[in-house]
């Protein structure tokens, strides 16, 4: 009920203003305010690449004083990008961290990742923040009509708050389109070395204006179906897997926005989105090459996912300000179980809640004076049913993590020069009462965090910018169950249930340059990342139980570049980005380094990769009058990462290719994953049957489109 209550305040705000003022702009105004989410993801006529990050209205990508990317729909398309797995390549410093199944992925930026807590990185879908509660569970989003996503890397603690210390994801979804009928369909079909089978899926989108220039809804959504490609032994692995194919997936997704724009200058959006990820047994297996899992004892393994949000948006346009409302609220259903060795299992089902409400208010039009102010309000939780069955043991560490939270904001800068210099500010306020409930009682724990950025930046020409920065992030301390404290206490290490909060500091000095013919772009930042009270994963002297310490300090030093090259040969692209890092300990607690020899100062960041880059060779060409080819080829590499057993995952290229042909309404394509059938691992774990993951191997199939635009 408070949610609602919460919600109605924003929403009376909003309407009120609405009611007041619905014709308070000029004509000029009110037209250049209908067309401005036409241009926020596409190329106007200058090709200027438009992206809504800072809060405060479509700005130039060029101009951007932030380590910013944004891939459109259609680029995401011909590179054959679908998920956020597919795109970390693509993005320099990212990394995928720890992988369970194709629900529940982990990534990380510039640093440090864990599986429990809060994300390190803040995922939205719109305006909607994507949170599980104490899991740091990336959002199962397949890319089904997409207009774009833009990725900021390094942190982004004064708009967006905790959980975005290492950088964040913003996932912009197509709008209903108020004036025409628009329709996109797609079929897939793939095959899997080693699979047991054939892939398969299909996904489709339908924009219908309901009232011309009032009202129109959006419906797209689709499945697929993967089939398995890693075998089951019931004992230790013998050549003869009892089971074939274990490992199938499947997702299935649903979305439906409504959009009502009563008045040129207000636009009020309605969303609703399911998506169901399901995977037979985990991602991790005792060997990579072959792929299997041994030691099952016939019992089956599995990981679904039943995630629905709901989110409700209110723009509306002023002379010399917008006011924004963004509410949603977040449901899921995600339950895992892993076969332990010789017949045991461990267990765990999570189902969390997240109510959210944002309001903001920026500044708009032509002055110099750029500014925005906003309250953010959440109110969630993350029940836990856990169990750990081994002979002899028989632990259930049923719990549940509760937080209620609030944050103000806001930025301000200044356009001196006539905007050839940009000095900037900005500070969040964040409070978070926050308790954790298991069946001995309840821990609660009280958080206040100031973060800031300020940033200057000189803008001389249309094709050059440079800035430097320093800002702060914070992730929410993890809180734990009293077992996981139990088992670091028998390997000597000190913990408690609740984690003091993660801190995060950046220092960057970056510059985006092009020529004037704009053919070729460079981007080159360098930043010192200073993490203080880091979470780290700790392994425990239980069986399977591991649990989570505040390690130390941390400093990641490293060069981001991006580099995009239009050759003298029409339709021919060439795309470079790459990150190279040293990342190392500090200081590190003292018992902690007892126990753990790993973790010592001057020691290397677990599981952090020391350099990741991609290179992209794009091509497009009439064939015929009215038929164009294309293509794509990219080559991603990933670099070593050292893990907590000790072992360090070595690095692996992948090569990826897709090709195909269109016309004006159709589209084929054939595809290629892994060509080379690398196999990692990318993770390495014990050296029992949960021992790591790899690359899914090689996968040739086709892609066929069928469009109205």
């Amino acid at each position: 009920m408070r949610h609602l209550r919460h919600a109605a305040a924003a929403w009376a705000i909003a309407s009120g203003l609405v009611a007041g003022t619905a014709h308070a702009q000029s004509a000029e105004q009110a037209a250049s305010a209908s067309n401005e989410d036409d241009e926020d993801s596409r190329a106007g006529g200058s090709g200027e690449i438009v992206v809504t990050a800072q809060k405060s209205g479509a700005q130039s990508l060029q101009q951007v004083p932030l380590a910013i990317q944004a891939f459109s729909g259609e680029e995401l398309k011909e590179r054959n990008i679908t998920t956020i797995g597919d795109l970390v390549s693509s993005v320099p410093g990212a990394q995928e961290g720890f992988r369970q199944s194709n629900g529940s992925r982990f990534y990380n930026l510039r640093g440090n990742v864990t599986q429990n807590g809060d994300s390190p990185i803040g995922y939205y879908l719109d305006d909607t923040p994507f949170i599980v509660t104490n899991f740091g569970i990336a959002p199962p989003v397949r890319f089904i009509d997409m207009e774009r996503v833009e990725v900021l890397r390094g942190p982004q603690g004064t708009l967006y708050g905790q959980g975005s210390s290492g950088g964040v994801f913003i996932f912009h979804t197509r709008d209903p389109d108020l004036d025409s009928v628009e329709y996109v369909v797609e079929a897939e079909t793939s095959n899997t070395r080693g699979a047991d089978g054939w892939n398969y899926g299909a996904a489709g989108a339908v924009s219908v204006p309901l009232v011309r220039d009032l009202l129109a809804v959006r419906v797209s959504g689709g499945f697929s179906r993967d089939a398995g490609w890693a075998d089951a032994y019931f004992g230790p692995f013998d050549g003869t897997p009892d089971q074939t194919g274990v490992n199938g997936a499947k997702n299935d997704d649903i979305r439906a926005v409504v959009l009502f724009r009563p008045w040129d200058n207000v636009n009020i959006r309605g969303q609703y989105w399911k998506f169901r990820p399901r995977q037979d047994f985990t991602g991790f297996t005792a060997s990579v090459d072959p792929p299997y899992f041994q030691n099952t004892a016939g019992q089956d393994g599995f990981s679904n996912g039943d995630f629905t949000l709901w989110s409700l948006t209110a723009d509306v346009d002023f002379d010399g300000f917008t006011v924004t409302s963004a509410t949603s609220h977040l449901e899921g259903e995600f339950g895992i179980n892993i076969p332990l060795s010789p017949s045991g299992s461990f267990s765990s089902q999570f189902l969390p809640k997240m109510f959210a409400q944002e309001l903001r208010v920026n500044s708009n039009g032509s002055s110099p004076l750029h500014w925005v102010v906003g309250a953010a309000y959440q109110d969630g939780q993350g029940p836990q049913v856990n169990a750990l069955t081994l002979p002899g043991v028989n632990i259930n560490a049923d719990n549940n993590t509760l937080t209620e939270n609030w944050a103000v904001f806001g930025e301000v800068s200044y356009d001196l020069f006539d905007g050839k210099l940009v000095p900037l500010v900005g500070l969040r306020t964040y409070h978070d009462d926050r308790s954790f409930q298991d069946g001995t009682g309840t821990v609660p724990t009280k958080t206040s965090v100031e973060t800031w950025r300020v940033n200057l930046s000189y803008l001389p020409t249309d094709n050059l910018t440079m800035f430097v920065s320093a800002a702060t992030g914070f992730r929410p301390g993890i809180v734990q169950s009293r077992v996981q404290v139990q088992s670091l206490e028998l390997a000597g290490v000190p913990a408690t249930v609740a984690l003091s909060p993660e801190s995060s500091t950046n220092y960057e000095l970056g510059i985006k340059w092009r020529n004037p013919g704009r053919t070729l772009s460079v981007g080159l930042n360098l930043y010192q990342l200073e993490y203080t009270n880091l979470q780290t994963s700790v392994t425990g002297g239980i069986n399977g139980v591991n649990g989570f310490a505040n390690f130390g300090d941390a400093t990641t030093k490293g060069v981001d570049l991006e580099v995009r090259w239009e050759p003298p040969i029409d339709g021919l692209n060439l795309g470079f980005v790459g990150n190279f890092n040293d990342s190392k300990y500090d200081t590190v607690n003292q018992v902690i380094a007892a126990t753990q020899p790993l973790l010592r100062p001057g020691a290397r960041l677990l599981n952090t990769l020391d350099s990741n880059y991609r290179v992209d060779l794009n091509y497009n060409r009439d064939i015929v009058d009215g038929l164009e080819g294309f293509g794509n080829i990219s080559l991603s590499h990933s670099g070593d990462r050292l893990q907590a057993s000790g072992i360090t995952a070595q690095p692996y290229d992948l090569v990826n290719l897709t090709f195909g042909v269109r016309q004006d309404r159709w589209e084929v394509a054939v595809i290629g994953n892994n060509l080379t059938d690398e196999r990692g691992p990318t993770f390495v774990g014990t050296t029992g049957p949960l021992s790591g993951s790899g690359p899914t191997p090689r996968t040739l199939g086709i892609r066929f489109r069928l469009f109205s635009m």
